[in-house]
This record gives C-alpha cells, sequence and structure tokens, in this order.
C-alpha cells in the first residue's frame, strides 16, 4: 500500500493537485494496460478473450482514480493548512 500511496502522491503532485487531471490520466492507463493485455493475450492465444479478470481490473484502476481524487485534496488542505 506504501508504493501505491507514494506512486499515487507523485502523480498528483506532476498534476498540480488537480483532481480531473489526475483522473484522466489513471483511465488513460487503464485503456493502455487493456490494450496490452489484448496484445498479450492475442501473441499467446491467438486471439483476445473475455474473462473474469477484466472487470476487476477496471475495478482497480476506478479505485485508484477515488483515492488519487483523495489525495488530490489531502495535498491542497493541507497546503492550506500550512499556508
Amino acid at each position: 500500500m506504501k508504493y501505491i500511496t507514494k506512486t499515487t502522491i507523485y502523480l498528483c503532485k506532476a498534476c498540480d493537485e488537480n483532481p480531473v487531471l489526475t483522473t484522466v490520466l489513471i483511465f488513460l492507463g487503464m485503456i493502455f494496460f487493456n490494450a496490452f493485455e489484448a496484445l498479450i493475450e492475442k501473441l499467446t492465444f491467438g486471439e483476445r478473450f473475455e474473462h473474469w479478470l477484466d472487470p476487476l481490473f477496471m475495478g482497480c484502476f476506478i479505485a485508484w482514480a477515488a483515492y488519487a481524487v483523495y489525495i488530490c485534496a489531502s495535498i491542497k488542505i493541507a497546503k492550506d493548512r500550512d499556508s
């Protein structure tokens, strides 16, 4: 969990604590992850197929986007409190 938190903090700081931009970048990552997964399936099995892991992966990316919005809000609150 520490790795995910650290990565999310860096992502939020790179996006200037903008939760919309952070969410868009995470969803773009989800799209590229799904494309990479489909490529691996096609190279390995000859065709892409639907399986039970697809909704699980999407749920993980959606949860990460929600966590990123929380981190962005926490960073903004901490900055306002220090000012």
